[in-house]
């Protein structure tokens, strides 16, 4: 029987070690690219989602500030408690509420125009957006 030359011996193990450094190193890139990609569509979904929150609440703003309220627009936020423009007017209604499980409130209501303004609101997570509205009649 023949015997292996002595330099060809052992190169089965650091061959096998090596291939299995690549494979750990493999394996590690794709679970980081996996991770990354779920972030991204994470921070991708509440984007939409405080979006689509801001919508409701110039929606709800909208839709509250009609009839009587309307007179309100016309003025800031500051001017609205004791208006003598509004007479008999509780402006709190506009001052708060909720959308999609998440309460917000009024900081501030700057009329530029004529049914045109920017409205401030704080969410119950301490977030504030700013929301420039046309309000159609």
């Amino acid at each position: 029987m023949r015997l292996p030359d002595p330099q060809q011996r052992g190169f089965a193990l650091p061959l096998a070690l090596t291939t299995s450094a690549l494979l750990l190193l493999s394996s590690l890139s794709l679970q980081t690219l996996a991770l990354h990609a779920r972030q991204r569509s994470h921070h991708a979904l509440a984007t939409a989602q405080t979006l689509d929150a801001e919508r409701s609440v110039a929606m709800a703003f909208h839709q509250h500030a009609a009839g009587a309220y309307a007179c309100l627009l016309a003025l800031p936020y500051s001017e609205w408690e004791g208006s003598e423009r509004c007479p008999g007017v509780n402006p709190a209604l506009l001052e708060s509420g909720r959308v999609a499980d998440r309460d917000w409130k009024l900081l501030d209501w700057q009329p530029q125009g004529a049914r045109v303004g920017t409205l401030q609101i704080r969410w119950s997570d301490g977030r504030q957006s700013r929301l420039d509205l046309e309000l159609l009649p």
